[in-house]
């Protein structure tokens, strides 16, 4: 029997990915993959039930983007973080139901005080090159992050860290932080040998963790191939697939027919025309899960169009959000109006606008602005975003400001977003509490990214780093919510909808639930039954 699923947000906790670029070496052809017939799905629970041990082969997975790299610290995109946690582990791992933070490499934990904690790993841990992990490699990898700026905004709850004896350490956050433990399972700070660090490793063609699976290749452009790790330390998570195999296929429609021809067995992001068809074979599950992933419009606040509140404002009002999500996701989603995600924990739609051309035309004409004269580009990297971007080009041609729509590869649009060299440009951002999804698009330490936008709002800034030293719960809400206000106010940039994630599978395979971010994260639990 075929079975479509649609799951709901529990409610959240605090993590993200976001988005960015790089290359890697051709390697050696990857081994076919077997694909099965017929399948059920995992009924819901933090962890699937073990795999039986014949159940064990491969798994090739459709994607539409390229990851920007395989070394964890090289990027904040998702498109890799589902790479990074096959290959790596975090002290801690983000728990898919609740998205707490639970402890993985970590065995135990003490706080000596409001500002300092004390960690011991398990032992026998054992990286991919056959060296075990001790807290050496642990202050190591911490101190290596902070070389590489687009990670340092994910490491920012780290002040000092020190090596008290082979498995002991401990972190200093200076102040006290309410994101750390979150920080600690993001893919920037995980775990690599602290000797390869030393000699300078090349971790873009060789990623070196302790995680479930080992890199073996990356065709560049094509594909990307792991194979299971047999000596990773924590068996109850031993991988129950021999390889995770992933293609990449642009094009939504061939995303679909290689699923349906079984070429591929499960697929990331489902062309969304096609998902009626998919709910009506048998031999595929699908599955739709509401997600904390939030679209929005990127307005480069430092260019001349943009650096006027008012016609921030007014361009907001301007869109039909309604028109934009049924025109791009089929209306897989729901529309919103206020800067951050509704589901969030201090989120408010106070200062928030709506959906008013007249209101949008009068406050050019208060401000003296000639629409004409705010001519821009809007630039997008998917079919998705580029059926949204119609809409925004006919809702504001409606009060005279001309667009131009330009499509780009995801990685053109990565460096576009990251250097500035772009107008407005459609995205989208995935964070499991306000504190990391408004530190990370709004706050002026975040930029050139994941602040994208260039928002350099310094009393929104302030709000921010007060609410992340506020441990009180109660307090933080607060804190947050008076950031919302302003946040919607300063409308740095213009949000559109929160997202519906679809994904579709051979109806033989047993996979762990998606995330509320979305994220794939522990696929060394997925298996078949045949």
């Amino acid at each position: 029997m075929k079975k479509s699923r649609i799951l709901s947000i529990a409610l959240v906790g605090t993590f993200m990915v976001g988005l960015l670029a790089a290359c890697a070496p051709a390697a050696p052809e990857a081994p076919q993959a077997t694909a099965p017939p017929l399948a059920t799905q995992q009924a819901p629970g933090n962890e699937p039930t073990p795999a039986p041990a014949d159940a064990q082969r491969g798994l090739t997975i459709a994607v539409r983007s390229e990851t920007p790299s395989v070394a964890p610290a090289r990027h904040t995109a998702s498109e890799g973080h589902f790479k990074n946690c096959l290959t790596h582990n975090g002290l801690f791992r983000l728990d898919s139901v609740t998205l707490e933070p639970v402890p993985d490499l970590v065995e135990s934990w003490r706080s000596i005080s409001d500002t300092v904690f004390e960690f011991t790993l398990h032992e026998g841990i054992m990286f991919h090159n056959g060296e075990e992990m001790t807290a050496y490699d642990v202050v190591a990898s911490l101190e290596y992050v902070r070389t590489y700026p687009i990670a340092t905004v994910f490491h920012g709850s780290v002040v000092g860290s020190e090596v008290v004896d082979r498995y002991t350490f401990t972190i200093d956050t200076g102040t006290p932080n309410a994101m750390l433990f979150f920080e600690l399972a993001f893919q920037a700070n995980f775990i690599m040998p602290a000797s390869l660090i030393e000699a300078g490793h090349d971790f873009t063609a060789e990623p070196i963790g302790s995680g479930p699976f080992v890199f073996y290749n990356w065709n560049f452009g094509d594909s990307l191939t792991f194979h299971r790790f047999d000596n990773y330390f924590d068996t109850n998570r031993q991988a129950h697939l021999d390889y995770v195999h992933w293609r990449i296929i642009p094009e939504g429609a061939q995303r679909t027919i290689a699923l349906e021809n079984d070429e591929v067995d499960y697929v990331v992001e489902v062309a969304l025309p096609d998902v009626s068809r998919l709910r009506d074979n048998d031999a595929v599950t699908v599955l739709e899960h509401q997600t904390t992933r939030f679209s929005y419009i990127l307005l480069n606040n430092e260019l001349p169009q943009f650096e006027n509140v008012y016609v921030r404002r007014a361009l907001d009002m301007a869109l039909d959000k309604e028109a934009m999500l049924m025109a791009s996701l089929e209306g897989f989603g729901e529309p919103t109006w206020q800067l951050m995600p509704p589901v969030f924990a201090g989120s408010s739609a106070t200062g928030s606008r709506s959906f008013d051309p007249d209101g949008a035309r009068a406050i050019l004409a208060e401000q003296g602005v000639d629409p004409a004269e705010l001519a821009f580009v809007l630039t997008v990297y998917s079919e998705e975003d580029r059926r949204r971007a119609e809409v925004v080009q006919a809702n504001l041609n409606d009060i005279g400001v001309p667009i131009t729509i330009a499509m780009v590869d995801f990685a053109a649009w990565l460096d576009m977003t990251r250097d500035g060299t772009f107008d407005a440009a459609t995205g989208a951002f995935t964070a499991s509490n306000m504190l990391m999804f408004m530190r990370s698009t709004m706050h002026i330490d975040s930029i050139p990214a994941p602040n994208r936008s260039k928002i350099r709002n310094l009393e929104l800034s302030e709000l921010i780093s007060e609410a992340i030293a506020t441990i009180d719960p109660t307090s933080r809400i607060a804190t947050l919510e008076e950031a919302s206000r302003v946040a919607n106010e300063h409308a740095g940039f213009i949000p559109t909808n929160t997202n519906v994630v679809v994904r579709a599978f051979n109806s033989n395979l047993v996979v762990p639930e998606v995330s509320a971010t979305g994220f794939m994260l522990h696929l060394n639990m997925a298996y078949w039954t045949n």
